[in-house]
């Protein structure tokens, strides 16, 4: 998944939807552990974006 699409709408879309899942199937069934992987790699994606936009930022300022 390209971290330039992640957004924090998204991320909270998917928040949501684990935890329904989890209240009607329960914390460790397979669809809410898969739910929660996902939302997982979209927080690691939406961090490296963040990250990745603060870095060439600051790589930007540095010369001014």
């Amino acid at each position: 998944m390209p971290c330039r699409k992640v957004t924090v709408e998204k991320v909270e879309e998917k928040r949501q939807e684990m935890i329904k899942l989890g209240a009607i199937y329960g914390l460790t069934s397979l669809v809410t552990v898969q739910a929660s992987q996902e939302l997982d790699r979209l927080l690691n994606a939406l961090a490296s974006k963040r990250d990745s936009e603060y870095f060439s930022f600051q790589k930007a300022n540095r010369y001014f």
